[in-house]
């Protein structure tokens, strides 16, 4: 289970926190901000969310895939799903309230919501699965209550990512007929407008 938060956690998280509800923070949604320069503001903002989550929600990342998987679904019982096969991992992510997006940042009002800020949460992931595996992943969502208006957040995490995955953009996924997919790392096209 998660443990308490220390006085020093809980300041690091109420200046982050100050941090994305500041209008320099809120800046980055608007139309005219910089598609790359949102990606880096994004990556930055996952990553440093994964960093204060990791020691809250006590998880070692010094341990083999199998058991850090275990522990993650085992500290949020009935929120996560995770599935390994082979070298790739379906996680599924339920939120406390079906179909709404459930990052506290969004939940206290800090923001609205955006799918754009579904690329937070790819970051936040990617930071976690190579603090495990020690090396670079690609976080690929699938669906979530901002981009799809699914229940749940569902995203494929590729610890050896295939180069079919990198490869293929989403103006040739779109080419070939399928759905443009966010992915860590990458810019982000086909997504639906925000609610």
């Amino acid at each position: 289970m998660p443990k308490k938060l220390t006085e020093e956690e809980k300041a690091q998280r109420d200046f982050f926190a100050g941090l994305q509800k500041s209008e320099v923070f809120k800046r980055i949604f608007q139309p005219d901000f910089d598609e790359t320069a949102r990606e880096m503001c994004l990556e930055c903002t996952g990553r440093q969310c994964n960093s204060l989550f990791m020691p809250y929600a006590q998880l070692n990342t010094d341990v083999d895939i199998d058991t850090f998987i275990q522990n993650l679904m085992d500290a949020f019982p009935g929120t996560r799903k995770l599935e390994r096969k082979g070298d790739v991992i379906l996680y599924d992510f339920y939120p406390d309230v079906k179909g709404e997006c459930a990052c506290p940042i969004i939940t206290m009002g800090h923001i609205e919501p955006t799918p754009d800020w579904c690329t937070c949460g790819n970051y936040f992931n990617k930071a976690m699965w190579e603090a495990v595996v020690k090396h670079p992943v690609q976080v690929e969502l699938l669906d979530s209550p901002l981009t799809t208006g699914s229940d749940a957040c569902r995203r494929l995490i590729h610890l050896k990512p295939p180069a079919s995955t990198l490869a293929v953009s989403n103006e040739e996924r779109a080419k070939a007929g399928k759905k443009a997919r966010p992915r860590a790392g990458k810019k982000q096209s086909g997504r639906r407008a925000s609610k």
